[in-house]
């Protein structure tokens, strides 16, 4: 019963979006249209919604006689993986993908009273057709509703890598960016129907780049975060192909929010914004083929199924050949209303657009390449992380560095000499700062270090000098320190934001270069000694949980001979599949991490065990979670321009 009624709430709710594609080419009055396109998106949303909720009810009571739920769960996971597991396999993760993209159309559509009618009704159509494409495809190659009979007496229980809290929240906060990014592609393709530009049209797709990129933005971190955690690999980034697909479409999303402040603030590069907004999108939809297909391996990848893939490939293909083609042929109708020069702000906002560019397609060679080698039949080669290694040296750090000087200058046309001669003080007192660090805590003076150490300062500098002028000017207007600080939001966000990246470039400078670790074998009773800490192996514990036993190792740290935590890393072996995972041990302060992960068992009492030392580890999630603040600010910021 179930199985049919997810079912057929999918085909209404695929009807609905095909009705609002039929709408959108009436040509009676625009208003009525519109607002009629608003109440049939919202009832494609509520019909999405409940069925999700009725997939979700039959994974909370153990439906089997649902394919997905018996490849999916068991009656032995509990109720919260139950409920996560909705997207923790193919079908269900497309299911909340659509979920999205309806809750992005809705609001998109019920806030969007600075814009025209038809182009309202232009941008409802695309969302529609995105609606309408998404669930014939679920219908027909990935119903999470399909039923299974005779039903089994158990489930096959949910991949027990995908058994974490981060399951939770990564997936749908991921999706909720990767999916946003439908609305600026949407607003590109009804202004190159209309050829509308107004300032004000910017500023109203600005917001919702910036959610897009909120979210976005914490779910690569929630993912990097759990992969840290729960892989036992002592890492936070692997360059995979998965994590590639997701950090490119992030790329071009900051590159279409800093040309969207120009677009908006100065009328320039609205033809590059169009065009940025068109490129996130279609990255979107590749790192989703790249997810769902399995063309490439990942530990990442929901599904291995080309068939599915090659439905996602072709519809990238048309979706993004026909947006090009419109883009090629209408763009040239986009005007700039104003003029700068090479010493202005919105130069240096070029410069960062045309790094991040380079950037992302640098990225997104070195994950596909393995993919054409395998086409044309040269052999297997892997890209790994030294190709990338080697971007993030000499393309991002440039990109960094430009933050500063950009910060501080001025729209169309700064005085050169002023705000340079301002940006050497700050990168030499950050050069010498990075050089007495390095050496005083961890003797080295190798040059590359010292110079992303000092470029990663240097922002944060910029930054917090950018912040302080802002509340010199409020307070020279006010003269009150409290009515000071609450400055406009613009400046406080983009403060916040390149603080975050400054922060985080430092956490990741110092935990690549500098962390410990050693791999070996201990006996009960035996210690080690890793940045001055002396770890005692007590020896293993079993635990018994509701689906799963564990081997836990008990790990007593001592600073100095003084006690100071115990570690409890497991080895677990899920009851049904008897699969077995790592979860590491982490103990962590602001300054440091301490992980330990177990290996292998090699005798009765000894173990094979990792142990890092880790430094400035949070500074990492840290410069994350700042720029996820700053964009809070920027979405809460009025709505006018500042």
């Amino acid at each position: 019963m179930i199985s049919e009624i997810g079912t057929i709430l999918l085909s209404i709710a695929a009807s609905l979006s095909f009705a609002t594609i039929l709408l959108s080419f009436l040509k009676s009055d625009l208003k009525f249209i519109s607002l009629m396109g608003r109440y049939l998106i919202g009832a494609n949303f509520i019909i999405v919604l409940i069925s999700f909720f009725v997939l979700a009810y039959a994974f909370l009571i153990s439906d089997f006689s649902i394919m997905y739920v018996a490849n999916n769960s068991n009656l032995s996971l509990p109720w919260y993986y139950k409920f996560s597991a909705v997207w923790g396999g193919h079908e269900g993760s497309m299911l909340l993908w659509v979920l999205i993209l309806t809750v992005w159309s809705y609001l998109s559509s019920k806030y969007s009273h600075p814009l025209s009618e038809q182009i309202i009704i232009n941008i409802n159509s695309v969302m529609a057709f995105l609606i309408f494409a998404f669930l014939f495809f679920i219908l027909f190659t990935s119903n999470p509703f399909e039923s299974l009979l005779p039903a089994p007496l158990d489930g096959r229980d949910l991949n027990p890598l995908l058994q974490d809290p981060g399951l939770v929240i990564h997936p749908p906060m991921l999706y909720l960016g990767y999916v946003g990014t439908a609305i600026p592609f949407a607003f590109s393709i009804a202004i190159l129907f209309r050829k509308e530009t107004k300032s004000i049209y910017f500023l109203w797709l600005r917001k919702w780049v910036l959610a897009s990129w909120l979210f976005l933005t914490a779910g690569i971190a929630l993912g990097s975060w759990w992969a840290y955690h729960e892989l036992g690999w002592g890492g936070w980034w692997f360059w995979d192909p998965v994590e590639n697909a997701s950090f490119m479409p992030w790329l071009i999303l900051t590159a279409l929010l800093h040309s969207l402040i120009v677009s908006e603030k100065r009328g320039v590069f609205k033809s590059w914004t169009i065009f940025l907004a068109v490129l996130t999108f279609g990255l979107s939809l590749l790192g989703t083929f790249l997810v769902r297909s399995g063309v490439l391996v990942s530990v990442h990848a929901f599904a291995n199924d080309p068939a599915r893939g090659i439905f996602i490939l072709a519809f990238l293909g048309i979706v993004l050949g026909l947006s090009l083609v419109l883009y090629f042929f209408n763009s040239n109708n986009l005007e700039d209303d104003s003029s700068y020069e090479i010493t202005s702000k919105e130069f240096m906002l070029l410069l960062n657009n045309i790094l991040l560019t380079i950037t992302t397609f640098a990225v997104l060679l070195g994950t596909l390449y393995p993919l054409f080698t395998s086409i044309l039949d040269i052999g297997k080669i892997s890209v790994g992380p030294p190709y990338f290694n080697y971007i993030s040296t000499f393309i991002i750090l440039p990109l960094v560095f430009i933050m500063t000087p950009g910060i501080l200058s001025n729209w169309r046309k700064t005085d050169f000499s002023k705000i340079y001669k301002r940006s050497a003080i700050y990168i030499i007192f950050s050069f010498i700062l990075s050089i007495l660090i390095l050496k005083i805590f961890y003797d080295t003076n190798l040059l590359i270090t010292i110079t992303a150490l000092a470029i990663a300062f240097f922002t944060v500098i910029g930054s917090l000098i950018k912040l302080s002028q802002a509340i010199k000017i409020k307070f020279s207007q006010t003269k009150s320190f409290m009515k000071s600080i609450f400055i406009k939001n613009s400046i406080l966000s983009n403060s916040i934001a390149h603080i975050g990246v400054g922060l985080m470039l430092v956490g990741v400078v110092i935990s690549s270069n500098f962390s410990d670790h050693k791999e070996l074998v201990l006996n009960y009773g035996d210690s080690i000694t890793i940045a001055d800490r002396k770890i005692n192996f007590v020896g293993i514990k079993n635990v018994k949980a509701v689906n799963y036993f564990s081997k836990t190792g008990v790990f007593e740290s001592f600073n100095q001979d003084n006690y100071e935590i115990t570690f409890y890393p497991e080895k677990r072996i899920y009851s049904d599949q008897q699969n077995i995972m790592t979860e590491a041990a982490i103990h962590s302060t602001l300054f440091r991490d301490i992980y330990i992960a177990l290996g292998e068992q090699i005798t009765s009492n000894s173990w094979s065990v990792r142990i890092y030392h880790k430094p400035l580890m949070q500074f990492i999630w840290l410069g994350a979670i700042l720029m996820v603040i700053s964009a809070i600010f920027g979405v809460l910021s009025r709505n006018k321009r500042e």
